[in-house]
């Protein structure tokens, strides 16, 4: 904390050397007006899969909503700039009612004034202080549905060090995109941290060819921190992540990669969660290839990424099934192509998901043995449509614990218009 207090202080400290505007009255006039206006269909058939919970909202999912952003943003005032935005959501209503019909993720209608930060910029870096989204490893606000999840706390992000980017976060609250609509759910209920939530980030590129990137978090609250879907009970957790990426030095570009990570918690007879991996990517001629690995230990689950972002570090990440349950090793291959236009970006990717006994008795998710195959189609419009863009993103399960045998289909239908 004190190291915050000197960091800030040298912040203000150094005022006088940023850029001013003309005038405050200015810094609002010349102000920047962003937004978008969201639509998202998701639809799951009902199956009765054992990997998939009962309660899982995705299962027999019917449900699609609408939103709309706002983002405000001052011009430059002594290196000072003010940011307010706005979100609203609302059901289409789509689903049938008293059915399971509905999923509490897109069935939103509530208003958030998600942003209202400062930001201060000084030499090639900033901190920004208030409600904000943030977009890291191990802390996210999750873009999955029109309404988004935002944070309110500081982020100070350093560039003065050569090939290298350091953020610092701290954390006071995690305000979820449910609002009132919220069912009491602890995956929906704001979290608001007695014990603020600490972490940090780095990227490195120093090394020729070589990408590097790691963050740690930790918190210390000792009530339900609320992610999902690997939920952290009582007690606080130390979290913590590395990757590393190696562009050969051949003439077929081949870029090879290690990944690993872990947890450790604070709750009495919990066990220590960690996780490895490992990815290759090259291109054959139009073609982009990447194969990928994920293996979990057997004794905990991997807490994943804090805001409903379940798996995001993992390349094995698929739309339905998350790789990061106790005693899961994941392989994924896949194959993206834009088959000659610009504003297309088209994917297919299977992956294979086994689970141990052992970690299916630690995790209780009974995955056992799963193949998925994604679909992932986007397409940015040009010309009068300018703005507009579209995504479907299909996947399709198959389940076998040696118990039950079946499969399940999901897919997601995304409409943006940005502005």
């Amino acid at each position: 904390m004190k190291a915050i207090h000197l960091s800030l202080a040298a912040l203000v400290a150094m005022g006088t050397m940023a850029h001013a505007g003309e005038s405050l009255e200015d810094a609002f006039k010349n102000g920047k007006v962003s937004g978008a206006f969201k639509f998202v269909y998701a639809n799951g058939t009902d199956s009765d899969a054992a990997a998939l919970n009962p309660q899982d909202p995705a299962n027999n999912s019917n449900v699609g909503s609408v939103a709309v952003e706002l983002k405000y943003l001052t011009d430059d005032f002594y290196g000072f700039k003010l940011g307010l935005g706005f979100q609203s959501g609302h059901d289409l209503k789509i689903h049938k009612k008293n059915t399971t019909e509905d999923d509490s993720r897109n069935s939103v209608s509530a208003s958030h004034l998600h942003n209202l930060y400062l930001q201060y910029s000084f030499l090639n870096s900033n901190v920004i202080v208030g409600r904000q989204g943030i977009k890291l490893p191990l802390l996210m606000s999750s873009s999955a549905w029109p309404l988004e999840d935002y944070f309110t706390g500081a982020v100070l992000t350093v560039n003065e060090i050569p090939d290298t980017v350091l953020k610092l976060v701290y954390i006071k609250e995690w305000n979820k995109r449910y609002g009132s609509d919220s069912n009491g759910g602890i995956v929906q209920e704001d979290v608001h941290y007695e014990k603020p939530l600490y972490s940090v980030f780095v990227k490195n590129t120093s090394i020729k060819d070589v990408t590097f990137e790691g963050q740690y978090l930790t918190t210390n609250e000792k009530s339900f921190n609320g992610d999902a879907p690997a939920l952290v009970a009582v007690g606080g957790f130390d979290q913590y992540y590395a990757r590393a990426d190696y562009k050969l030095p051949t003439e077929h570009p081949v870029t090879l990669g290690v990944l690993w990570g872990g947890a450790e918690f604070d709750a009495a007879g919990k066990k220590d969660a960690s996780f490895y991996g490992a990815r290759a990517m090259t291109n054959i001629g139009e073609v982009g290839l990447k194969a990928a690995y994920t293996s979990v230990d057997d004794d905990a689950d991997f807490p994943s990424t804090l805001g409903h972002v379940p798996d995001a570090v993992l390349d094995t990440s698929m739309l339905v099934n998350n790789a990061i349950f106790a005693g899961i090793d994941a392989v994924s291959l896949q194959a993206s192509y834009n088959f000659g236009i610009p504003a297309l970006r088209s994917a297919v990717k299977i992956g294979h998901f086994k689970q141990s006994d052992e970690g299916k008795a630690n995790s209780g998710t009974k995955l056992g043995k799963a193949t998925e195959v994604n679909v992932d189609v986007n397409y940015a419009f040009a010309g009068l449509l300018k703005g507009f863009s579209t995504r479907v993103w299909a996947g399709h399960a198959k389940y076998d614990d040696n118990v039950d045998k079946d499969d399940f289909t999901y897919a997601k239908w995304y409409v943006t218009y940005r502005f």
